[in-house]
């Protein structure tokens, strides 16, 4: 990777804010899709010496507003859903909406082989712009790019970590989400070494990390580790053989081998982006390995980035 997109301050309405067992952000698997399409359109671009290859995809987020609702400061959120007009028939639609958030976030992808002169450089991010402005994300309705920008990043391990400096703190106000794999695998080591009967440690510690506790004076409890960690998603897990093209009916793609998957949990992290002096720590990869049946997206953070 010798260089970055910089897709800066999108405003995205009406974005899916339910994944899985999880609710509030989209998923990180909505935004490694939007890339991977971005890159497909790029592929079409008429000057085939501008095309990109997109390695990975960062997500800071700015702003978000999930439509909730609650009655009291303890009682569960509520989702603002529509009531849609009843079908001919006088009956309900058949469909049931998904919960929502508006957001703005700015989205860091990695480039490869990034060589293009200054002068085709404005043109080509005219063009993305135009690309991303039509698309969808996270199912939601992009309403506004602030803007595109191709970014050259230095040759040197100096010069590349003042430049990583300079252009992660023009990403503040925001926060960057990364994998906390590390801290699950060790709550579920702790829980084993604890209590040997618990049946499953991870999914234990996983739903520790997803609580809020309480002592009976009213206090809340403390957890083992401190920053801002919160379950999310990171992709799939088979639940079926993988089935050849036309074996299963009313695909969207009549082409394409399918399974049948299961959402993957894990833990991240929401940290400030200066914290960091590598972009490669904050980029989401796919990791996929279908023989076992993973279908993962992977972050090379650690606390030990930092």
């Amino acid at each position: 990777m010798n260089g970055f997109l910089l897709l800066r301050n999108i405003q995205v309405e009406n974005a899916n804010a339910v994944a899985g067992q999880t609710w509030g952000f989209p998923a990180i698997t909505n935004f490694l899709g939007f890339t991977h399409a971005l890159e497909r359109k790029l592929a079409k671009h008429k000057q085939p010496d501008h095309q990109l290859k997109l390695v990975g995809c960062a997500v800071i987020c700015h702003q978000m507003h999930t439509q909730t609702h609650q009655a009291t400061p303890f009682s569960e959120h509520v989702f603002g859903l529509t009531r849609n007009p009843l079908t001919k028939d006088e009956k309900s639609p058949s469909f049931v909406e998904e919960g929502r958030v508006n957001m703005t976030v700015s989205l860091l992808i990695g480039v490869d082989d990034l060589d293009i002169e200054e002068s085709e450089l404005k043109v080509l991010e005219q063009y993305i712009r135009s690309r991303v402005e039509a698309q969808r994300l996270a199912g939601g309705t992009i309403t506004q790019l602030t803007r595109a920008r191709l970014v050259n990043l230095e040759e040197g391990s100096d010069d590349q970590k003042t430049q990583t400096n300079f252009w992660l703190r023009t990403l503040l106000p925001g926060f960057a989400l990364v994998s906390r794999s590390d801290l699950l695998a060790e709550n579920s080591q702790r829980l084993r070494d604890e209590s040997p009967e618990t049946p499953n440690p991870e999914l234990t510690a996983w739903i520790n990390n997803s609580t809020i506790h309480r002592n009976p004076d009213g206090s809340f409890k403390t957890k083992d580790y401190t920053g801002w960690v919160r379950p999310i998603p990171v992709g799939y897990k088979a639940i079926s053989p993988l089935y050849q093209p036309g074996e299963v009916a009313r695909c969207r793609d009549s082409e394409t081998p399918v399974r049948f998957v299961e959402y993957a949990y894990s833990l991240g992290e929401w940290l400030s982006p200066h914290r960091i002096d590598n972009i490669k720590h904050l980029l989401w990869h796919y990791q996929t390995e279908p023989d076992d049946g993973w279908y993962l997206c992977q972050n090379d953070y650690s606390e030990h980035s930092i």
